[in-house]
């Protein structure tokens, strides 16, 4: 778990990993939740992909799990990407540190693995793995 936003670097994560913001004003959010679920039932292809999902809330509660970025340490985070404390939104950054797909509902991990798989960076992960 990180404890504040300013230990998160977007750079930390650059060649190495992709990067999912999950940004929510609440863990009461139903996209939240939906997003939530998604990525719980997926955590192999999540694994296969090197996805690291960080969870930005305005408020939350002791059922969160995972990365969180939270209450005012939520505020620099959401201010880089020009998110309002109100709004759900999903981000994909790829491992080159761009932004690759935002998302204002929760993202079904569907959609996700075909974003990413479409990702010439992961064609040669995959030439590489032999599938």
């Amino acid at each position: 778990m990180i404890s504040t936003a300013q230990d998160f670097n977007i750079d930390d994560h650059k060649w190495k990993d992709r990067v999912l913001l999950i940004f929510s004003p609440n863990t009461y959010n139903q996209d939240y939740r939906d997003q939530v679920d998604y990525l719980d039932d997926a955590q192999e292809g999540i694994k296969e992909r090197d996805l690291k999902a960080y969870y930005v809330l305005k408020e939350s509660s002791a059922s969160v799990r995972g990365q969180v970025l939270e209450n005012e340490d939520s505020d620099y985070i959401r201010s880089e990407y020009g998110i309002s404390p109100s709004d759900f939104t999903v981000i994909l950054i790829g491992k080159d540190g761009t932004e690759k797909l935002r998302i204002e509902e929760a993202l079904s991990t569907k959609r996700l693995f075909k974003e990413i798989d479409a990702m010439p960076m992961r064609k040669l992960e995959m030439k590489d793995d032999g599938k």
